[in-house]
């Protein structure tokens, strides 16, 4: 526990640095493929925003997710990859294969369903190669090209303005 307060602290440093030379990111074309990121410790189920995702017409087979948790339980069994401390490295690499392949994934839309004070998921969404990202309004606004002003906690209300906006957008 103690030390992945100390690897949070020298993670916080290295994204602040490195959101200090965020350049703008020109999205252009329809949203097929979509990459969530997801914070494991909001106590929601992952399954609610993918079925609401599905319901507003996106192909399951075309959400890919990746769920952080603080502590990951050796028996637990999850449906999408999830990653923790443990495969960030001190000095910010990213150590797990399948944590690389999605954050290299060019996704035509990258959720990122969680608070921006979660430096461990700020970080994988700042390493993503997405080509348009939305979240929700924090006060920091470098990751997001897009935000949604509601809480994690109502993913339908969230789901529902983020259809609405990309449809406005002609991204649907």
């Amino acid at each position: 526990m103690f030390l992945n307060i100390i690897k949070n602290f020298l993670l916080k440093n290295k994204v602040s640095k490195l959101l200090s030379n965020v350049t703008a990111i020109r999205s252009e074309g329809v949203i097929k493929t979509v990459g969530v990121i997801f914070d494991g410790n909001l106590g929601l189920d992952i399954i609610n925003v993918v079925n609401e995702l599905v319901k507003q017409g996106i192909e399951e087979k075309d959400i890919t997710v990746l769920i952080f948790k603080n502590k990951i339980h050796k028996n637990e069994v999850n449906k999408y990859d999830v990653f923790s401390y443990k495969e960030i490295n001190w000095s910010g690499e990213i150590l797990d294969s399948n944590v690389k392949l999605f954050l290299n994934t060019n996704f035509d839309l990258l959720i990122n369903y969680h608070d921006f004070e979660n430096t461990p998921l700020v970080y994988a969404s700042y390493l993503s190669v997405a080509n348009f990202k939305v979240g929700f309004t924090t006060k920091d606004k470098i990751i997001n090209q897009f935000m949604i002003n509601t809480g994690t906690n109502n993913y339908q209300l969230f789901i529902d303005e983020l259809v609405k906006y990309l449809k406005i957008l002609n991204k649907i």
